[in-house]
């Protein structure tokens, strides 16, 4: 087992201060109005010290979606663990989505920024590459215990991820998201059970 040296954790500390200061003024400022300067202030470290670790504000930006999408990918693996019924599965999974996406980082990190700002064809590569294989897989359970019907390609899987991402926003937008995320929980499951 090799063991880090101090000068690589404290790199990684660093790395991690400057992620989470740029989290926190994408939230309030958003991309365009943050600028490397503000992020460093916040973060306690110089302009140099981001430039290290990050080309510029869009590879800095990337990393916030990363942490959003990882921290979600936690969220749903721990609400859907222990749960044997496949229709559980994916409500557990849904309502854990719809319940990060009432969160005010998440929503304007993930859901109003990250299109601009990552570009849509790598805002979506991301997105697909630590969920679209979640989907497939909970959708392909439910098809092979005979409880809906879908094609061999992910287009089903696809149109599902877009139809729940639209419901996320749907929330993130609500002025009272709890009970949005329970209204449009319950669309996203209609529009599932409707592949029965």
């Amino acid at each position: 087992m090799a063991v880090k040296g101090r000068r690589e954790e404290y790199a990684e500390t660093t790395r991690a201060a400057i992620v989470a200061a740029a989290i926190e003024r994408f939230t309030v400022d958003g991309f365009a109005k943050t600028s490397i300067d503000a992020v460093a202030e916040s973060a306690r470290v110089s302009k140099g010290a981001v430039y290290h670790h990050f080309a510029d504000k869009s590879e800095l930006f990337e990393a916030t979606f990363i942490v959003m999408e990882e921290r979600l990918l936690a969220k749903v693996i721990v609400g859907v663990t222990g749960i044997a019924d496949p229709w559980g599965i994916v409500r557990a999974g849904v309502d854990t989505f719809l319940t990060e996406c009432g969160h005010p980082d998440f929503r304007r990190i993930a859901l109003e920024e990250a299109p601009a700002a990552l570009g849509w064809t790598r805002w979506k590569e991301l997105e697909e590459n630590y969920f679209l294989g979640l989907v497939t897989a909970s959708l392909q359970g439910l098809a092979q215990d005979g409880l809906i019907d879908i094609p061999s390609d992910d287009l089903t899987a696809r149109m599902f991820l877009a139809a729940t991402s639209e419901a996320g926003l749907a929330v993130g937008a609500a002025a009272n998201p709890d009970e949005e995320r329970e209204r449009a929980g319950r669309l996203v499951m209609r529009f599932l059970e409707g592949l029965r």
